[in-house]
């Protein structure tokens, strides 16, 4: 496993070192082993794992600088993308931040055995930690991999960036008929569209496109909506 995602990552110019490399293998086997009784992924074979959890989250440092910045990552689900970037940018502060709890334990768990030092976490919903005090408008970035319409994520994430801040989402293809249907949701949470980075993850035929949205202006006090909201009517 630490061969093949060292040659995958090198194929994005990214050097693993053996340090990071033993990290990702434990994370690995940790993912495999709790995954037969909470089923945190549907993918399991090693290779895909590599391509489609590690490589396709690290992607991003050829595009984006990290270093000392406070980010967190929205809907972690298993630790994807903050747990890999972590170990790559130790010198930047994350929180990762999921609505079930199984998965903050399992979280939890791989930080303490990968000795994994600069990563937070919360359980919570992001519509109502986005409203809280200590996390709103508190963070350099806020990543997303969770699958959702580009308008919900816009309403679930914008909330933690900071002004002049940028939320990333991570997208596919279809980013461009997304963001056609987001045009209220950036008029309203002040965000705009300021890169797009395309490309493919190496020995596969998945293709992913990072959309970076900076945020202007402070948003007003109702967003995000209550709990369920931003989902059942994006904005």
């Amino acid at each position: 496993m630490q061969k093949y995602l060292k040659e995958s990552a090198e194929k994005l110019s990214i050097c693993l070192t053996e340090e990071q490399l033993e990290k990702f293998y434990n994370f690995y086997e940790l993912l495999i082993e709790t995954n037969k009784s909470l089923n945190l992924t549907a993918i399991t074979e090693m290779h895909e794992v590599v391509l489609k959890h590690f490589i396709d989250s690290i992607a991003i440092i050829k595009y984006i600088d990290f270093s000392g910045k406070r980010i967190i990552d929205v809907g972690t689900g298993a630790g994807f993308p903050g747990i890999p970037l972590a170990i790559l940018v130790p010198d930047a502060k994350f929180l990762l931040m999921d609505s079930l709890q199984k998965r903050i334990t399992f979280i939890e768990n791989v930080l303490e055995k990968c000795l994994i030092k600069n990563v937070d976490t919360v359980h919570a919903r992001a519509e109502d930690i986005g409203q809280n005090a200590e996390y709103r408008e508190k963070y350099d970035y806020c990543l997303s991999r969770a699958v959702a319409p580009l308008p919900t994520l816009l309403e679930l994430c914008t909330p933690f960036v900071r002004v002049g801040g940028s939320f990333v989402s991570y997208k596919s293809e279809l980013l461009e008929e997304e963001l056609k249907k987001s045009k209220r949701a950036l008029e309203v949470l002040h965000c705009k569209i300021e890169e797009q980075y395309h490309y493919s993850i190496p020995d596969s035929d998945f293709y992913r496109v990072l959309a970076v949205f900076k945020k202007e202006a402070k948003l007003q006090k109702k967003y995000p909506r209550q709990a369920g909201k931003p989902k059942r009517e994006p904005l």
